[in-house]
Parts: C-alpha cells; structure tokens; sequence
C-alpha cells in the first residue's frame, strides 16, 4: 500500500479500490475533456460521473448525454489541434455548456491533450483549473534530448547513442564511429511528431536529403536496430505510478498513414510479449515515471519502449507527456471489473488524499486484459483532391461481411466497450457531413476485437480490406475551384486529427 503524501485532515482519505470507485463515480466535481475529438478517453464518463467531452465536432449526432460540440463552428474552421482547443475555450456556447454543468460552488476543471501557453491563460481568466501538468514542465520534459537524460538518470537506457551537434556528414561518422554506432544511424530532433523529425541515414545520399534539418541543432544520434516498437501509458500520482497494458504500435503503414515512420494505431494481444520481457518493459517504464515524478510531473503520460529482437534488450525510446493514442487501450474496461487508468488521473487532480495499492491495481488491470484481443486504427483520406463530405457513416457498431469488403450498421453505441465479436468493429467518426476532408486527414479511428499486424509488420489481410471499406462509406463533392486555398492549407488541417502526443 503506498500513500499519497502531504494528507489533510480536513479532506477524507480513500483507502480502498472500492472507496475510489464510488468517489469517482458520485463526486459532483465537474471535469470537461477539451478536444479535436472524444476518440482518446471515450468510455470515461463510465466510471467518472463528472467526466464530460467538448469537441469541435458531435460524432453521436446529439445521441451521447455526456458529449457536447458547438453548432457555430466556422465553415474554416481551426487547424490544429491546439488552435481548436482554444477556439472550444473562446466560444461562448462551450463556455455557457461548462457554467451549465458546473454545481454551485465548485470550479470547472478541464482536461486537454494538447495545449500552450494561451489555453492556460484562457482557463485562468475564465476561473477554470486546468488538470493536467503546466505547459512549461510538458515541454521540457518532451525535448528526446531531456527523454534520454533522465532516463539515463534512472538506468532506464536508450538505445546506444550520442547527443552531439554536427558540422557535416564526415563529422557525422567520425562520431559515430567513435561511439560504436555502426553504420546505419536513426537520426532525431529534439522535437517532432508522427516520424516527421526522425530520420535514417546510411549513406552520404541519405544525409544530403535531410542535411538541412539536422546539421546545426542539437540531435540525437542512435544505432540503427530490428526492434519491435512498445507504448506503455501510465499516470504519475502522489501515491505512486499505475501503468496501463502493454502495446505493439501500428506505424509506418502506406495504407493508414501519409507520413513515412507515422503513428497510426495500436494493438493489444495475448502472445505479444512474453511474461519476462512484458515485466522487464513495466519495469523500465515505473523506473522512468519515478525520475519524471522527481521533476514534478504527475498525471497521464506515455513512454514508448524499443524491444531489440536480437538482443531482446529494452530500450526507453520517447516520452509523451500527455493523452496519447494509447489511450483507448489503456482505458478499456470490457468486464467492468478495474478502473480505466485515466480514472487514476482524474483521482490525482481531485481534491481528495488516497491510498494506492500498487500490486493489487496492477494484478487487477493485468486480469481485466488477459487473453485480449484489441486494434485501433486510425484511418485517412486516401483520395488527392479536396472535397466536401455529402455522406459520412454514423459513430458505432458495424458487422463485417464475410468476405471483409463490406460494413453493415447495427447499433449507435456510444463506445466500444461493449464490443464482443471478431467479426463486428466500432467507428469513432471524426469526420462528418459537411466537413472539409483532403488527403492525409484522419477520418476516425475503428476499434476491432482482431489483430492488425502480422508478426512482421506487415497489415493482416483482413485489415488491408477493413480500411478501404471505411473509407468507401464516405461520398464527397470537390470543392469549387473559389475554395482552392483551403487545399493550400491542407497540411496544417491534417494536424487537426493527429495522434495527440
């Protein structure tokens, strides 16, 4: 049992699971989840009975009790993820949601995967609490060059590497020779998102492509290995770190993603890890989140982990100190038996002391998800032109035809949770009629109870037919050639459904 220290005796403790869940569940304390979309922390509001989702768009069409979306969004509307975020604060429909839905006496407390220094500004003068980490800390913290320093720090390594500057490509392998780098090198800026600041040189061809970008700045400069790439999200509380399941990333695929190396989705499955490397990856991650906790770091975040499969040594990779594309895994709860691990998060920023039981919440999460089969796939527009979507299918349960070309509708769930069969997937629509869509921008996420990925690498069959049967439940008309600067602004709209790291 581990105790959150600095208690009041003003203020009761929770000493119990049982204790926790049912505070959770009845406290009136109000917290809103401020976002693009609902798609990272749906099914919350199952056990948090203050949780609530503002979003630019309503994915349900009006039918989730818990969801609300501005109907006065610009026919331009905001790009990027935290433009949207503060354009949500700024409206005064959202504002007018959350004086709603805020009980006399108490402060609305707002949730953000991606914010800056305006959105603390705006909550301040709105007396909103922000309940997550300041932007100040999120971003030293996510510098790959602090990643590897701390982790470092707490003995969990990375993979073998320097953090240097470069002058050119023979100052690049004189000191990749001298570190013992080898020949093929993963090259990284200390900032970046989706692979679009990692890149891999072997040659002096492959410098001359991306010598622009990374001569000059500080960099990290790692060896090249076969590794399977690992997502663990965990939540920092004052009583201690609770880690989340164990993930393969889905990256890199043509089919799901524009971006070479790009994050596109995650899947959960029996044989994944073996018990000794899926303990010695917890390990790693618990090792890191105790450092990131003695720089003041508390709440949700997610550490990527690199298994060498040759060496299977594990590495720390990147820290995501934020709500991630993990999120859906992590917060699946489908026999209702242990808490979804955002719940520990809205616990450490509730106004309550807590005791955790660390080994019992991880054999507890550990059960719920035994012998678990679960994908997310976040899905683009694959199409070159821009247009206007005329039909959009609805959010919720879909059964997939024999041969997997074909979604039949079934029900209008609110989330996935319930969702049992191999041969049904959920649709979380980010994308509706009326929106604005053109290539490289996420449409939604599918959850499915199958995996995703063949053990190397490549998509399984079943899930190279699934994405274009998404896809071709959206009709769209071009957009007139007066609206051919919205094209022009495409790449900055492709951000707005980006995985929020």
């Amino acid at each position: 049992m581990t105790t959150a220290p600095g208690s009041s005796p003003s203020r009761p403790r929770l000493t119990s699971l049982a204790e926790i869940t049912e505070h959770l569940r009845n406290d009136p304390q109000p917290f809103f989840y401020v976002s693009r979309s609902a798609t990272n922390l749906l099914g919350v509001d199952r056990w948090v009975g203050g949780f609530r989702y503002i979003s630019l768009r309503d994915s349900w069409d009006g039918a989730h009790p818990r969801a609300f979306a501005p109907t006065n969004v610009p026919d331009i509307e905001p790009r990027g993820n935290i433009n949207i975020v503060n354009w949500l604060l700024s409206n005064e429909q959202v504002q007018r949601y959350i004086a709603e839905q805020t009980p006399a006496g108490l402060r609305p407390k707002i949730v953000m995967a991606m914010f800056d220094e305006r959105s603390e500004r705006i909550c301040r003068e709105l007396g909103y609490d922000i309940a997550m980490p300041e932007v100040a800390l999120r971003s030293r913290l996510d510098s790959k060059i602090s990643t590897t320093q701390l982790g470092n720090d707490a003995g969990a390594f990375s993979v073998p590497n320097i953090l240097t500057t470069i002058t050119g490509w023979d100052d690049l392998r004189s000191q990749a020779r001298d570190a013992g780098l080898g020949e093929h090198l993963v090259i990284q800026l200390p900032y970046g998102d989706s692979g679009r600041t990692t890149y891999f040189v072997s040659s002096h061809a492959d410098y001359e492509r991306v010598a622009a970008a990374i001569t000059g700045p500080d960099i990290k400069v790692m060896r090249r290995i076969a590794h399977l790439p690992l997502a663990v999200e965990a939540v920092i509380t004052a009583a201690g770190t609770v880690t989340g399941p164990v993930l393969r990333e889905i990256t890199g695929h043509p089919e799901l993603t524009a971006y070479r190396g790009g994050w596109a989705g995650s899947e959960l499955y029996p044989s994944l890890l073996g018990d000794d490397a899926r303990n010695r990856t917890l390990d790693l991650v618990e090792r890191f989140c105790n450092r990131l906790a003695a720089e003041g770091y508390r709440g949700i975040l997610e550490v990527s982990v690199l298994l060498d499969t040759d060496t299977d040594e594990v590495y720390l990779g990147e820290l995501n100190p934020r709500i991630s594309g993990s999120s859906p895994h992590s917060n699946l709860t489908p026999h209702d038996t242990t808490l979804p691990l955002f719940a520990y998060h809205v616990l450490e920023f509730s106004d309550v002391d807590f005791d955790l039981d660390l080994a019992q919440i991880k054999a507890e999460r550990a059960a719920a998800l035994d012998n678990e089969t679960w994908s997310t796939l976040v899905i683009q527009y694959p199409g070159p032109d821009t247009d206007r979507v005329v039909e959009a299918p609805s959010t919720g349960r879909y059964r997939v035809s024999q041969d997997g070309a074909r979604l039949d509708f079934i029900a209008a769930d609110l989330d996935w949770q319930a969702l049992q069969s191999p041969d049904e997937v959920f649709w979380m629509r980010a994308v509706g009629v009326g929106d604005y869509r053109g290539r490289g921008l996420d449409l939604g996420m599918l959850i499915t109870r199958t995996r995703a990925q063949e053990q190397h690498y490549a998509l399984t069959e079943p899930t190279k037919r699934l994405i274009p049967a998404v896809q071709g439940l959206y009709r769209g008309t071009r957009v007139p050639t007066a609206k051919v600067y919205w094209r022009a602004g495409m790449r900055k709209l492709r951000e707005i459904t980006q995985r929020s790291r």
